[in-house]
């Protein structure tokens, strides 16, 4: 899998300093061994380039703020990946997400070579209304619906040409999500920007099961019927990203005996 590279979202802020953190001490070790490289995506607003890699972290030129998400986390990283590599690919996570570093190389192998081939997947938002225990994959066809950042997901090259040059802060002016702007000082949802610029483009998006946008520290679904949520830690599951696992990390590793 070298034609495919991780980034986690990093930040400085006090409330999730510790996030990419615990990932370099728990699953990223992990993936490295097995041949990945994995970035940690920083800000730092005194560089006098766009971006900067210092051993595993890549350096944007952007504040650490809210309204620079998108720069940190889609912008300068495709300029990067277009311009000074040969990835085909970009696995994209939070910092308080879970990769299980197995898991992982089979939705990986499905979905970057073959006939199976698919340039942005990932766990679209909002989620429908099925069982989350239960492995699928499905054409994405709602066209306000979004990929979600915090579980990540997966990109190809030729998406990474169009988060470069596609990007137009006001076309999002106007957008909502639960009530608050898109892109504000104090509200930005690049996954929302990043979704829709992919699909403006004319690529599919595609949803897949082995990704979770929340877990059982975090639910927020209505589950009227109180149907167990699928978990990383568990032997028997199927999931190969879990988000809002921060300050479990350790804990998920013991139980899967890793």
């Amino acid at each position: 899998m070298k034609n495919v590279l991780i980034t986690v979202i990093g930040t400085w802020h006090s409330s999730s300093s510790q996030n990419w953190m615990e990932c370099e001490s728990t699953w990223v070790p992990k993936l490295r061994e097995k041949g990945f490289e994995v970035l940690y995506l920083m800000s730092n607003p005194h560089l006098k380039n766009y971006y900067e890699k210092i051993g595993n972290f890549f350096f944007s030129s952007c504040r650490d703020g809210k309204e620079d998400h998108y720069h940190k986390n889609h912008l300068y990283i495709s300029k990067y990946l277009l311009e000074e590599t040969d990835y085909e690919y970009r696995l994209h996570v939070d910092s308080d997400s879970f990769i299980h570093p197995d898991r992982i190389i089979p939705f990986l192998e499905q979905f970057t070579s073959g006939e199976e081939k698919k340039d942005f997947v990932g766990c679209v938002h909002p989620y429908p209304g099925i069982n989350s225990n239960i492995h699928n994959t499905f054409l994405v066809d709602d066209p306000d619906s979004f990929l979600s950042g915090g579980s990540g997901f997966l990109l190809s090259r030729e998406v990474h040409t169009h988060l470069l040059n596609d990007f137009n802060p006001e076309e999002y002016e106007n957008d909502r999500v639960n009530g608050e702007p898109v892109m504000s000082p104090t509200h930005c949802c690049d996954d929302v920007v990043a979704s829709k610029i992919i699909r403006n483009a004319g690529f599919e998006t595609w949803h897949d099961s082995r990704f979770l946008f929340i877990s059982p520290y975090k639910n927020t679904l209505h589950n009227p019927y109180n149907i167990p949520l699928n978990f990383i830690g568990n032997k028997d599951s199927f999931l190969a990203v879990q988000h809002y696992v921060n300050g479990h990390m350790q804990e998920i590793m013991n139980k899967l005996e890793l």
